[in-house]
Order: structure tokens, then sequence, then C-alpha cells
């Protein structure tokens, strides 16, 4: 089994969440998604090493939080979306349609600062 796990030092934005759709511009959105799908580039392509797209994976989401505000779980995985896309743009995943990618899981984990792991299971 390969597995490898991608760390991103915050939570999704706010902006990327399903209901803030309804309340910014798409302009504003737009914004904040590109630079959370260049971030996740940045962090696959630094923590690559010799990790070849599977033909198949699977992500398993951790979300660290440092409070106990209440937050919708479906919500904050559909925020990771820019996350997913920057992965596929640094040949972590080879696509991220549903024949190529499945989710294992989501979690919510209190710790002492945010933060968001991605962990990509090969299913070859």
């Amino acid at each position: 089994m390969r597995l490898l796990t991608i760390t991103f030092p915050c939570m999704p934005a706010s902006e990327l969440m399903p209901n803030a759709a309804r309340r910014i511009h798409w302009a504003v959105k737009s914004k904040v998604a590109a630079n959370a799908r260049q971030q996740a580039k940045m962090l696959g392509l630094a923590g690559k090493g010799n990790w070849q797209a599977p033909e198949r994976a699977k992500v398993t989401y951790r979300f660290y939080v440092a409070n106990k505000r209440r937050r919708d779980l479906d919500g904050l995985v559909s925020a990771c979306k820019p996350f997913i896309d920057g992965l596929v743009d640094a040949g972590i995943l080879k696509d991220d349609s549903g024949f190529y990618l499945s989710i294992g899981g989501a979690e919510m984990i209190p710790a002492a600062a945010n933060e968001t792991r991605l962990i990509i299971e090969a299913l070859e």
C-alpha cells in the first residue's frame, strides 16, 4: 500500500464553502480558489518525492481544528476541491473524476492549530 500525506497549514478558505456562494461575488471566490489550487500544487511538488500518480486513488480528509466552532464536514470536503485540483496539477493524482478518485473518509480532530491533511492511498 502506497500512501502520501499532503499537509496544509490551514483550514480550507471560508469563501470556498458551498454556502458562501450565496453571499460573495463569483470573482472573489474564483481568486481564492486559484490561490488554494496554486498552494496545493506547490505543496504537492515539494512533497512528491518519487511518487507517481496512481491509476486510481483514495483520499481521506483530516481537519485539525483549534477551537470547538461547529463546522459542516461535507462543506469542508467541498471546499477542498481546489486542493485536489492542485494535486492533479502537481502529478500527485491522475484525475479527480469518480473513475480515478474515491473518498476514504473525513474527520475533524481537536488540535493546537488549524491544519488540513489529505492522505492519498494508491489503489493499484
